[in-house]
């Protein structure tokens, strides 16, 4: 069944009242999303959420579902994903509140949640972003602010490095981690993405070059790899990376078949 606004905005707020969230932010009604940023939310999402989510009609799964009318939509409920078994089993329904809640903490909200990101989203950028997805996900009833021409087409004769400073300096200046796991086992290598755009590897077969789209995705291929399959290619959002992170797994990915590749970064270079 699907719930009006008015009804999203009334279980976010006795949501309020009854679980406080961590982090909490004021309670989110229909004013106070209405007024947040769209250009603070669209980047929040940008940095943190694009490389496994997409938000239109129609849009495809990627590492998670496709979040089109996710707001008052049960969790865990678009067939053709295939959820962690600790959300399936949470019986969440998705208001802005609970959003709130989930996006501050996902792995102290649902403990066991296969939700790929190192760390909440932190205040005022959660309001904007909960605002900015509901907007692009059909579930807002207030206009789309008219956006600088700067936001909706940035200047891409820049290069790289001048357009997104942080990404850069977090690829090319540490190390990217990989576990390959396949049918035929697991595989660990270390891989580090050059300024000439090159691609070397600690596995002497492992090369590989990359090269920026006009998307502003970040597409590498990797051949060479000890394992079946011996070559990779894959394309990222570069704003999804340019929070500097570190750990040994990151993020998740399927590239072909049968295959699943964890992502990390590590600091420094040997």
């Amino acid at each position: 069944m699907k719930l009006s606004l008015a009804a999203l905005l009334a279980g976010s707020m006795l949501s309020a009242v009854c679980a406080p969230a961590a982090d909490a932010q004021q309670t989110l009604t229909r004013e106070v999303l209405s007024r947040a940023d769209y250009v603070v939310g669209r980047r929040a999402f940008q940095m943190r959420c694009s490389a496994c989510h997409t938000l239109a009609e129609g849009g495809s799964d990627l590492t998670g579902p496709n979040l089109w009318q996710v707001t008052g939509s049960q969790a865990a409920s678009r067939g053709s994903f295939r959820y962690s078994p600790a959300l399936a089993a949470a019986d969440i329904r998705w208001t802005a509140d609970r959003l709130d809640r989930f996006l501050a903490d996902p792995v102290k909200d649902v403990p066991g949640t296969s939700m790929a990101i190192p760390e909440g989203v932190p205040n005022p950028d959660r309001l904007a972003l909960i605002s900015f997805m509901m907007l692009e996900t059909g579930g807002a009833d207030w206009p789309r602010p008219e956006l600088p021409k700067a936001v909706i087409d940035p200047d891409r004769s820049k290069p790289v490095s001048e357009r997104f400073p942080s990404f850069w300096n977090h690829m090319m200046s540490n190390t990217t981690r990989y576990r390959m796991v396949t049918t035929g086992g697991e595989l660990v290598f270390r891989a580090y993405f050059n300024a000439d755009g090159s691609i070397t590897s600690d596995q002497a077969t492992i090369r590989g070059f990359w090269r920026p789209d006009d998307r502003d995705f970040f597409c590498y291929a990797l051949y060479g790899i000890p394992a079946k399959p011996d070559q990779l290619v894959e394309c990222f959002p570069m704003v999804a990376m340019s929070i500097p992170r570190f750990a040994e797994q990151l993020w998740e990915s399927k590239p072909v078949e049968g295959v699943t590749l964890y992502g990390g970064i590590l600091p420094g270079r040997p």
